[in-house]
């Protein structure tokens, strides 16, 4: 089978996720999202920051725009907690769906707050990344859909993206957005981990010292089992095996916006991944698992959800 065919054959027919995704499935993805962050935000002891020497913060984004006095002020943990609290009841609110545009506003500022908070404090990492820019997107789109309402209240129609008889409703908008944010997060980290390590990276005992090292590390899931690595050899051959070719699937995650062939290899493929990252390392991405949701086109698998069982 000649090599175009066979790549045909894994990524199938070329379409769009959600293009047909209705006001329905915009919803229950809100929930989803904000859902997950009040989960996150409810397991951080964020007041506890405020107990670190203040030498150790070093204001970066948003926060660079406040005085030096409100954020003395900010960093004890009275403030931290009230803080934490404000953001969950805003978040709480945004479950129910009302003045979502200012809601989400709000929600977005306070959670862009809480992660420069938290790495003013240490180097930066990507496990939320993709969760705030999800909210960013459920954000601005709704400022849109409310700034292209018609006169008497009703949406305008939808927009037509060139292919004959198919129109793309303005709901499927921010979830396309979220999947593509997802998709490129896992193409970045794998890109990066390429140009900073190189080849060598899959050659030596990279994910063995990734293994032992994270595990020695205290998250909220200890397993105790990753410092025995070393004593399995039949685990670290997996470990060296499955390195580049989560690397590679990673790089490829963009296919997911269109390939629902790949998409169905990818899911598992990444869900077993993250699942051993929590067991072998305590690192628990629970996130970008449950955002990995989207991946599935549930419109096309449950008319419901679809634009046009229901109007906007």
């Amino acid at each position: 089978m000649p090599a175009t065919q066979t790549l045909r054959l894994l990524i199938g027919p070329i379409t769009l996720i959600h293009e047909q995704a209705g006001p329905r499935l915009l919803r229950l993805t809100r929930l989803g999202v904000f859902f997950l962050w009040i989960i996150k935000l409810s397991l951080d002891p964020l007041w506890r920051l405020g107990e670190l020497p203040r030498e150790l913060f070093e204001p970066i984004g948003i926060l660079t725009l406040l005085p030096a006095s409100a954020i003395g002020a900010l960093l004890h943990p009275i403030p931290l907690y009230l803080f934490l609290l404000t953001t969950l009841i805003v978040l709480t609110i945004g479950l129910t769906n009302r003045a979502f545009p200012v809601v989400s506003t709000l929600a977005a500022i306070l959670l862009t707050a809480y992660s420069c908070l938290i790495r003013g404090f240490g180097p930066a990492v990507h496990t939320d990344i993709t969760l705030l820019l999800a909210v960013y997107a459920l954000c601005g789109f709704s400022w849109a859909d409310w700034l292209t309402k018609g006169r008497d209240g009703s949406p305008l129609p939808s927009v037509d993206w060139g292919r004959e008889g198919t129109r793309v409703p303005t709901s499927s908008y921010p979830l396309i957005t979220i999947v593509s944010f997802l998709c490129l997060s896992y193409c970045l980290v794998g890109f990066n981990r390429i140009m900073q390590g190189g080849i060598q990276i899959f050659t030596g005992d990279t994910m063995e010292v990734f293994a032992i090292d994270a595990s020695l590390r205290a998250y909220y899931f200890n397993t105790n089992i990753g410092w025995h690595i070393p004593e399995w050899p039949f685990v670290v051959l997996l470990l060296k095996l499955g390195f580049p070719v989560i690397t590679l699937f990673e790089i490829v995650a963009p296919l997911c916006l269109v390939s629902s062939h790949f998409r169905w290899i990818f899911i598992p493929v990444m869900f077993s991944f993250h699942l051993l990252s929590l067991v072998l390392m305590n690192i628990f991405f629970f996130d970008d698992m449950l955002l990995n949701l989207l991946l599935v086109d549930w419109s096309r698998r449950f008319p419901a959800l679809s634009s046009r069982s229901q109007t906007s």
